[in-house]
């Protein structure tokens, strides 16, 4: 009998030694370096105030931690597209840090529970602040003021997040792509742009070699009219010279006509007489002349 008792003895020890190791494994919970969290008793339903970082911590028997990262993690957005002030479609690439302040973290469990949750709610507010920002920006502003659009971006998430109890860092706009159209267009535009500048810049070239040219010609031009004038001064005073001469022949020759006249007493017909006399003479192939033939002599008996 004594022994059966002994027995149930042990056997309860036994039975309290485990209940007491099983309450202790239950009411103990760790932490990693990179968690913190807050104690939920699930017995009693009481979410404590407390934030607990890293370590080996204890509760109430059956408690759990509602953990949160500790350190900053990263949100990303590939290809987020959204509309731009000039309702051109822009796809973006954009990665920031965030990290839950521990004094709020009692506040943020009780609105969103668990951290996978909350991470849904912060993407989200995180996409609405991108996008307002897009919004402000024209096509081409995203080029020439990517610094300054990347600042409204940081703003607006801060903003927001803000309210979250939630704080940003190391925000990054790794990539904005206008549409391929667009992009097309812009590099037709540039290319004309090259253009006109290289054709501005050959201006002042191409205007000095015509302005060469013109001059060129109109040396060239100078030189053939002097050269012509010239040509014609010689021809004209030669056949002015070649026509003093003829006259002067000619005044001589009938000046010594008018001696012949006069010494010899000629008539008209005797000086054209004359004349044929001397043209005959000097002909320098032979002369054919047609005469009547002389009168014949008839006989006539008595």
């Amino acid at each position: 009998m004594s022994e059966h008792k002994g027995k149930i003895v042990l056997g309860g020890v036994v039975a309290v030694a485990v209940s007491i190791v099983i309450i202790i494994i239950v009411s103990i919970k760790t932490l990693a370096s990179d968690q913190m969290a807050v104690m939920y008793n699930t017995v009693l339903r009481d979410l404590y105030s407390e934030v607990r970082q890293e370590g080996l911590h204890t509760g109430p028997p059956g408690f759990r931690f509602l953990i949160f990262p500790a350190v900053y993690r990263t949100i990303s957005y590939e290809n987020l597209r959204c509309l731009n002030e000039d309702g051109v479609i822009i796809t973006l690439n954009i990665a920031f840090q965030y990290q839950v302040r521990d004094e709020s973290l009692r506040d943020t469990v009780l609105q969103f529970r668990n951290h996978e949750t909350f991470k849904r709610v912060l993407e989200n507010a995180g996409e609405s602040a991108i996008h307002e920002a897009c919004s402000k920006y024209n096509t081409t502003e995203f080029q020439a003021k990517r610094q300054q659009f990347q600042t409204s971006v940081r703003e607006l998430l801060s903003a927001r997040y803000q309210a979250l109890n939630t704080t940003i860092d190391d925000l990054q706009v790794n990539n904005i792509a206008r549409p391929a159209e667009y992009e097309a267009a812009v590099r037709s535009k540039e290319a004309a742009r090259e253009n006109i500048q290289v054709a501005e810049s050959e201006r002042p070239r191409k205007k000095t070699e015509a302005e060469t040219k013109l001059k060129e010609a109109e040396t060239a031009a100078i030189i053939a009219i002097n050269k012509a004038n010239s040509e014609a001064r010689i021809a004209l005073t030669r056949a002015e010279a070649e026509a003093e001469g003829v006259f002067n022949e000619y005044v001589v020759e009938a000046e010594t006509y008018i001696k012949i006249v006069q010494e010899q007493n000629l008539t008209t017909e005797g000086f054209l007489a004359y004349m044929g006399v001397r043209t005959v003479g000097l002909a320098h192939n032979p002369v054919y002349a047609g005469i009547d033939a002389p009168a014949k002599t008839a006989y006539l008996g008595p």
